[in-house]
């Protein structure tokens, strides 16, 4: 069986933009990224340099995985003038069991309702192509704010069994409006 196909094209909110990732975004999110809180609740660490960053933002421009059985939907988050404040992501698998999720919103973003404007506007979209989906998202339970968002976006915590890390599940759609260009 082959991957699904999911476009990765641009979404537009009320407040931002969600840009299909590529290498040309590394040098505005690199300074953002550096910032090791952004990181706290997670097993990665901040990119080492800026040409590494922008490596990884090449492989990523493939929207597959190497062995081509995973779909790579990644977008930075911008708003209208310009800013890029961070980024969303989703993994779908060639079965589309479940779609993976994460997100990572610079410090200054926080506590705006970005991160939820971002986060559902990448699922509305990703719904609008697939119909009924899926989600998956994995927090460290003290990420309380992440627990919060999922929360409000119809996530519902199924396994924490993991002493470290919860797996929120979404099943359901809600209602949204996004539109893209």
């Amino acid at each position: 069986m082959g991957v699904v196909r999911i476009p990765c094209r641009r979404i537009c909110s009320a407040r931002i933009r969600l840009e299909p990732l590529t290498e040309a975004h590394a040098p505005a999110l690199f300074p953002l990224l550096r910032d090791e809180t952004l990181w706290e609740f997670t097993d990665e660490a901040p990119p080492e340099s800026l040409p590494a960053l922008r490596a990884r933002y090449r492989r990523l421009e493939s929207r597959r995985s190497a062995d081509g059985t995973q779909l790579w939907l990644n977008w930075a988050i911008a708003l209208y003038d310009g800013s890029v404040m961070g980024f969303v992501q989703a993994t779908a698998p060639a079965d589309r069991a479940s779609i993976a999720i994460a997100y990572v919103l610079g410090r200054q973003f926080w506590s705006h309702g970005f991160a939820y404007e971002a986060v559902s506007a990448m699922i509305a979209s990703i719904e609008d192509s697939l119909g009924f989906v899926e989600f998956l998202a994995t927090v460290d339970c003290r990420n309380v704010a992440s627990g919060r968002l999922l929360g409000r976006l119809g996530f519902v915590a199924v396994d924490a069994s993991d002493p470290q890390n919860v797996r929120w599940l979404r099943q359901m759609t809600l209602p949204h409006s996004v539109s893209r260009s």
